[in-house]
């Protein structure tokens, strides 16, 4: 298993790549997209904090197999929750 650390700063580096993409699309958009931009930036925001709860909080240290799926269980989910805010992105 890669370190907690590392996966945490990997979401954090994400999140911050995809709050960029918003305010950068909202400087090119030629209509005032502003309000939609701020809201979408603050539910990246959001996810990227409950992601990175969720990273640090795992159940059953002694059993590795747990550990590694639920670790797979937040991958899935950490990619899921990526790929609709990317969407929501286009769709500004």
């Amino acid at each position: 298993m890669a370190s907690r650390r590392k996966l945490k700063k990997t979401m954090q580096f994400i999140a911050s790549e995809l709050i960029t993409d918003v305010f950068f699309k909202t400087l090119l958009s030629k209509k005032d997209v502003s309000e939609k931009a701020d809201i979408l930036a603050v539910d990246i925001s959001k996810m990227a904090t409950e992601f990175r709860a969720r990273a640090d909080h795992y159940d059953s240290k002694n059993n590795p197999k747990l550990v590694k799926d639920y670790y797979r269980k937040v991958y899935s989910d950490w990619n899921a929750a990526v790929e609709k805010m990317i969407k929501d992105i286009d769709e500004l």
